[in-house]
């Protein structure tokens, strides 16, 4: 189906239940204004849609033709752009950064708080746990891919002596960052104290690896694929992560 360069706006369900689509080309340099339903049951998840290089970035992050699964250029509007590369990230000193081998990059991040919920217990175990999602953007490129992970606190255990009394030491505890991420199979932790224990379990409890933080840094190889759950411990927290 090929949708023509002078089209400014499409309606409600335009091309609902066109089960059988397979390649959509749209020419307009401006995004269409689009009903939100223009596809419903036409499974754009499985069709690919062709545009103009310019507007690549626009019509995928623009509903709903971002639910595309496939979104390429039209061959002879322009090289296609690169890619932006997928940002890291990390945290220490009290800050969440993001860094990207491109650079000039603008990062565009979403942190949600799993705490703020209802409740309705009589008590309430503060987590502290957020999941973070960014990816980065810059003109005449590709947006990256998004990068998630969790930012949990953990105790960790601490032996503290005294310059006044050296021989009197005694354990402490402490509340210590963790950011924890997953990428093609892998488990990856950073924490500001060495020496705290990982394990990662399948969602019914069967051990998958296990590692000690050392350097800042921990990281355990899985065969989980992507958007499976797995439980990472972390001392003394478990917390759900999707691979």
């Amino acid at each position: 189906m090929t949708i023509g360069s002078s089209v400014r706006s499409i309606g409600q369900q335009a091309f609902a239940e066109c089960s059988n689509l397979e390649e959509v080309y749209c020419l307009a340099e401006n995004v269409p204004s689009t009903g939100t339903n223009a596809f419903e049951k036409s499974y754009p998840e499985y069709t690919t849609l062709y545009v103009p290089a310019e507007s690549l970035n626009a019509y995928k992050t623009t509903e709903p033709w971002s639910l595309f699964g496939t979104i390429k250029v039209i061959s002879g509007t322009g090289e296609e752009p690169t890619k932006c590369p997928t940002p890291t990230i990390s945290y220490a000193n009290k800050q969440l950064t993001f860094s990207c081998e491109t650079e000039g990059v603008e990062y565009v991040s979403e942190i949600k708080d799993v705490d703020v919920k209802k409740f309705y217990d009589s008590s309430i175990n503060l987590s502290a746990t957020y999941e973070i999602s960014v990816y980065a953007t810059k003109s005449g490129y590709e947006n990256s891919d998004i990068a998630t992970a969790t930012l949990v606190w953990t105790d960790a255990i601490f032996t503290v002596t005294t310059p006044e009394t050296p021989s009197s030491a005694k354990a402490v505890t402490e509340s210590v960052p963790v950011l924890i991420s997953a990428q093609g199979g892998n488990i990856t932790i950073k924490s500001e104290q060495d020496g705290q224990p990982i394990a990662v379990y399948t969602i019914d409890g069967k051990a998958i690896g296990a590692a000690i933080v050392k350097g800042g840094h921990a990281s355990i190889a899985t065969n989980m694929q992507r958007d499976e759950v797995v439980i990472v411990k972390v001392g003394s927290r478990s917390v759900k992560i999707k691979m």
